[in-house]
């Protein structure tokens, strides 16, 4: 399984250095490309666009700033959604909203794609400790499905359906 990470910023880069530790076959971006060359020394496959992202990828994760980052690079017109195959798997990792990663999930069905969030909880100190706490919300065969890709950054917690990662952590 190849696993595309985009959000490559403060928190996204050391959790990308934990899923290449743990073997991890991993395509990388970002709109700095220098936050990737210690990614790249590693193993990981830097490609330029987010389009590149979705057509090699199975599963695709986000760690972004906030909402509007993560609704122009999955629902825009060149987005991710418009690039995964059917059936791929997208996990926000993004601090959001219930109501916001309710529309990703209702949009991501719409066009065959498998919708999880895993908003987190901790710092950079365990980002780089792999010792965050994952409030990972979704169907939970999905969630059961990409517990295992997902231990090598801390606890899996499953809170349930889509929305309750989210609710979880503002809680």
């Amino acid at each position: 399984m190849k696993i595309g990470f985009i959000g490559l910023g403060r928190m996204g880069n050391p959790m990308v250095v934990n899923l290449l530790a743990a073997g991890s076959k991993m395509v990388i971006h970002d709109l700095a490309r220098e936050e990737a060359s210690n990614l790249e020394s590693q193993g990981a496959q830097w490609v330029d666009t987010v389009k590149e992202v979705g057509e090699q990828c199975d599963v695709v994760i986000t760690c972004l700033p906030g909402q509007q980052q993560v609704d122009e690079l999955v629902l825009g017109e060149n987005g991710l959604f418009n690039n995964l195959s059917e059936g791929a798997i997208y996990i926000d990792m993004s601090t959001t909203s219930a109501a916001a990663i309710q529309h990703i999930g209702q949009e991501g069905a719409r066009r065959g794609v498998r919708v999880m969030e895993a908003p987190l909880e901790g710092g950079l100190a365990n980002a780089r400790e792999a010792s965050l706490i994952i409030h990972a919300g979704g169907d939970d065969e999905l969630v059961g499905e990409m517990e295992a890709t997902l231990q090598p950054l801390g606890e899996v917690r499953n809170e349930g359906i889509l929305g309750n990662g989210n609710n979880s952590l503002a809680a």
